[in-house]
């Protein structure tokens, strides 16, 4: 699997961070395990990035 650390932190990111901003936003709700999971989700999505750079030094 090429991407499969791009697309692992993208999912995280978008269930857990949007679900996160969403309850934020419209009720005013802390969720500390979606907080969580959305900068797991955006951990693993930069380390992704990286990791791919340093593989491929053109992209």
């Amino acid at each position: 699997m090429k991407y499969g650390l791009l697309s692992f932190g993208i999912l995280l990111t978008v269930i857990f961070g949007g679900g996160f901003f969403i309850r934020l936003f419209r009720d005013g709700d802390f969720y500390i395990d979606q907080f969580i999971g959305g900068v797991i989700g955006i951990t693993l999505l930069s380390i992704g990035i990286v990791k791919k750079k340093a593989l491929n030094p053109d992209y």
